[in-house]
């Protein structure tokens, strides 16, 4: 039985699971994914897609949970840290979008890019 986005999310990250805005999250992360590429698995593809969103906003200083968002607004991965005098470096966020590369920043972003991989067709060139 295929997962529903809403299943995927209460089941994989219960603590955003009553955040206000989901739907509307849901909304949007349909609208960069397409059902006939993920077949019956594109409710998880969904689900995996706003958890990582919602992943990322918690660990910007963002609650979630209640539906608000906060913190520095600093995005990407951390690239560098210093425990003496505290230095954090990030990767730019700048262009708005999302790469897959930025999906291994999250575990659900890692998940849904093996999602990806398992799904989507990649044609292979072979020399002989």
């Amino acid at each position: 039985m295929p997962f529903t986005a809403q299943q995927t999310i209460t089941l994989r990250g219960p603590q955003w699971a009553t955040d206000p805005r989901i739907n509307d999250l849901i909304a949007l992360a349909q609208q960069g994914l397409a059902a006939a590429v993920f077949g019956d698995r594109y409710g998880e593809a969904v689900g995996l897609k706003v958890l990582h969103q919602l992943a990322l906003e918690s660990r910007n200083g963002g609650n979630p949970g209640t539906g608000t968002t906060s913190g520095s607004g600093t995005g990407g991965q951390i690239t560098s840290e210093r425990e003496g005098d505290l230095a954090r470096s990030y990767a730019s966020g700048a262009g708005g979008g999302y790469t897959v590369d930025e999906l291994d920043s999250t575990q659900y972003g890692q998940e849904l890019k093996r999602l990806m991989k398992a799904c989507i067709f990649m044609p292979m060139n072979r020399r002989m």
